[in-house]
């Protein structure tokens, strides 16, 4: 399998028009939390989300001057731009109003960064990291200071989606400190655990990490942290810096990780970061390189050397052996597939006229020859006048193969240039129209022929560009940014390859669930290992997985609703999914062994069954699915089993369904065996699930009059309806004398809902 097949990347187009139709002063940010980009031109800010390109949002903001960096409250309602070291404005799109707060802890501080948050408590909005110590602030009718967490710093990463921050100060020998903002513990301060990262390669006395914030400046950098570029402008023409030491603070299936990577032993090593504690994972082997940058993508790691110009990509959780890349290095941009393009179909198509038309001027030409050389002397004249003739009539031919040709070339230039103008006019009509507008915040809908011209706009494109040889910005999540060509790139995994790379099946469901849209990828794969009828114990260790999926979806959904993703990422599978997308489908198809389905269906139900009845969720769909495939295959030995092993469960309509299959008479009409003692396992269920009514008459509907007269006795307030009489009395286990006698005993009695004179008539 090709590395290229599993991983493959697509141009933003959107973005990258909206980018290039700004001024080329024009600055770009990019918040990594809440998954915005932020176009800035002079006192103007362009918001648009990544998730949803077709909305563009403007604001106003009351500054002109330089911003170093910038991000935006996730509903908008505030902007934070950082406009010197210490300086940092805080800007109300509601009220109208601008806030500032200004570093005045120790002299030379400055703001390292500055992110949006909330914590468990709610009691600020906004941290902001400086040298000496951790900010939070309030921002009511001013900016108010809640809580200042002393302490030297010189680097920081923060993670937005469990809210935590890590820390390091050339002080303390490069110790890595913990605060987690999200976590809701009594007398909770904010503050955990401290650790010192460790070297690969052990040395005495100081550590080699730590020595690094003491060492005299060089040439080369050597330690790194990608982080501090968050929030900056990223159109800044900043180099590529090769770094042997890098430290990254990611999110990865729900947790919050610090990655250390040493490229000169081509080690990886991860840290997971708890509140209680701070355990070590082992280390990730990959190619040594000077410049190693790291990405996540879709829970996956990628690994992207710079100098070598490939990528490897690694899934810490579930991948056995964590020192084996998942592909042999490649480089994953030199091998993507590309899609035919309309454009090149009309040149080849005016090449094969070309070529026709050349071929024919051709053999005109040849057979004018041919007439010259042939011509007799005694016919001269005659021969002539010939010549003449087919002369004229391949002039004639000529010029209107030329006017189809040329009228072909023209409709293609109209089409080419009509296609390329009308996309530049809309980008450039609606940031005009963004500029020009005299409302303080609004929102545009772009229309969705934007995004079909963008994605022509793409095709046109015969090669495409190598990322390895720009300047581009690697951010941590699945976007690359290259600055210098405005380009905006997001990495996409192929899901149908994903399972090749595990040695087991169960890892490679696993791995499916922690992607995002991944439910069609995931069916695909289960219906696969059913028609290759894998062992019945694979299935019971899938079955487990979503069941705990589904029940923890259950405890954190909000509403009637489960939610169709867990916070920590995972997707979950409804039973209702599962009895469409899967038990169905194996059902239909005709490749599938009804054997081995009905198998992996009894141990769904075995797995699932007594786990929901605590949730009140019924899984009737997949039982009736399984009955009727027993039925049909006419094992009822299996079916009565499964009935007095409580395997499957009562519900009216199985009770129902059981004295129908006992008739031959109703059967017959299936083109199936009857099985006789069906119809006592039906009214057992009737009896238990407490439908009287039901049983009396399925009973006389097949002629049981003796069991329905002890029925009658046995229980109050129930009545005899004449329609299942009428219907049972060809099967009656008594003889009409004692029918008689006992209908009029259960009229007198008001056990009847018809009068004696239908009685009478029977």
């Amino acid at each position: 399998m090709s590395l290229a097949k599993f991983i493959q990347y697509i141009e933003i187009s959107f973005l990258n028009e909206f980018w290039n139709a700004l001024m080329p002063e024009s600055q770009v940010f990019y918040d990594r939390g809440n998954e915005i980009f932020i176009f800035r031109e002079l006192t103007q800010i362009f918001i648009i989300f990544k998730n949803q390109l077709q909305t563009v949002v403007r604001i106003k903001i009351p500054h002109i001057g330089p911003i170093y960096s910038m991000n935006v409250q996730q509903d908008l309602s505030y902007v934070a731009y950082q406009t010197t070291e210490n300086q940092l404005y805080l800007f109300s799109t509601k009220a109208n109003r601008q806030f500032n707060y200004t570093v005045q802890t120790e002299k030379n501080s400055q703001i390292i960064q500055f992110e949006w948050a909330k914590g468990c408590l709610g009691l600020f909005d906004i941290l902001v990291v400086e040298n000496h110590g951790i900010h939070l602030l309030k921002i009511e009718d001013q900016v108010r200071k809640v809580k200042f967490l002393q302490q030297k710093i010189s680097w920081c990463w923060y993670e937005p989606k469990n809210e935590v921050l890590a820390t390091c100060s050339t002080h303390h020998n490069g110790l890595i400190s913990t605060y987690y903002f999200k976590e809701k513990r009594k007398d909770f301060k904010f503050k955990g655990q401290d650790f010192p990262l460790e070297d690969f390669e052990p040395k005495e006395g100081t550590s080699a990490f730590a020595s690094l914030f003491k060492s005299k400046k060089t040439d080369t950098q050597l330690f790194s942290a990608p982080t501090d570029k968050k929030n900056k402008d990223l159109s800044q023409d900043d180099q590529q810096i090769d770094s042997i030491y890098r430290v990254y603070l990611i999110y990865l299936y729900g947790k919050s990780l610090l990655a250390y990577s040493n490229s000169t032993t081509g080690h990886l090593l991860f840290y997971q970061l708890q509140y209680e504690k701070i355990t070590k994972k082992d280390p990730l082997k990959f190619y040594p390189d000077s410049a190693v940058n790291l990405s996540v993508v879709d829970n996956l790691i990628v690994l992207s050397s710079y100098n070598e110009k490939v990528s490897i990509y690694f899934d810490i959780q579930y991948k056995k052996n964590p020192d084996v890349p998942l592909e042999k290095p490649q480089c994953i941009l030199q091998y993507q597939e590309t899609q035919p393009n309309k454009y090149q179909e009309t040149e080849k198509k005016q090449g094969i006229q070309n070529d026709q038309t050349q071929n024919q001027s051709s053999a005109m030409k040849e057979q004018k020859q041919e007439l010259d050389e042939k011509g007799d002397v005694k016919e001269e004249d005659e021969s002539k006048q010939n010549q003449k003739q087919n002369v004229t009539q391949m002039e004639q031919q000529d010029h209107k193969q030329n006017q189809i040709q040329n009228s072909h070339i023209q409709q293609n230039e109209e089409v080419q240039q009509y296609g390329a103008s009308q996309f530049i006019y809309d980008v450039q009509t609606l940031i005009q129209e963004i500029r020009q507008s005299e409302e303080f915040s609004q929102t545009f809908q772009v229309k969705m022929k934007l995004h079909q011209l963008s994605r022509n706009h793409a095709q046109l494109k015969e090669e495409q560009s190598n990322i390895y040889e720009q300047s581009c910005i690697y951010q941590q999540d699945d976007l690359i940014i290259n600055y210098k060509d405005k380009q905006i790139y997001q990495f996409k995994l192929n899901l149908k390859y994903l399972p090749k790379i595990f040695n087991e099946y169960s890892d490679a469901f696993c791995a499916l669930l922690g992607r995002n849209d991944c439910k069609n990828a995931v069916f695909q794969f289960l219906i696969q290992l059913a028609l290759n009828n894998e062992p019945i114990q694979l299935f019971s260790q899938i079955y487990k997985y979503i069941l705990d999926i589904y029940v923890r979806s259950l405890q954190e959904k909000t509403g009637n609703t489960p939610a169709e993703k867990l916070q920590n990422g995972f997707t979950v599978l409804q039973p209702s999914d599962l009895a469409t997308h899967f038990f169905k489908c194996l059902s239909e198809d005709g490749n599938m062994k009804k054997q081995f389905l009905i198998e992996i269906l009894i141990e769904f139900i075995r797995k699932f069954q007594e786990k929901l009845k605590d949730y009140r969720i019924s899984i009737s769909e997949i039982q009736n699915l399984l009955i009727k495939l027993l039925i049909k295959t006419n094992r009822y030995t299996q079916l009565h089993f499964l009935i007095q092993y409580q395997v499957l469960t009562d519900n009216l309509d199985f009770a129902k369904l059981l004295t129908e299959i006992s008739s031959k008479e109703i059967i017959d009409q299936r083109n199936l065996q009857p099985y006789e003692p069906a119809f006592q396992l039906g009214a057992d269920m009737y009896f238990r699930l407490q439908r009287y009514e039901e049983l009396l008459e399925q009973l006389l509907k097949f002629g049981k009059f003796h069991d329905a007269a002890f029925l009658l006795q046995k229980i109050p307030n129930i009545r005899m309806k004449f329609e299942p009489i009428q219907h049972g009395i060809r099967y009656a286990d008594c003889s009409k004398e004692d029918l008689i006698v006992f209908l009029e005993d259960a009229y007198r009695k008001q056990k009847t809902q018809f009068s004696s004179a239908e009685v009478k008539a029977l």
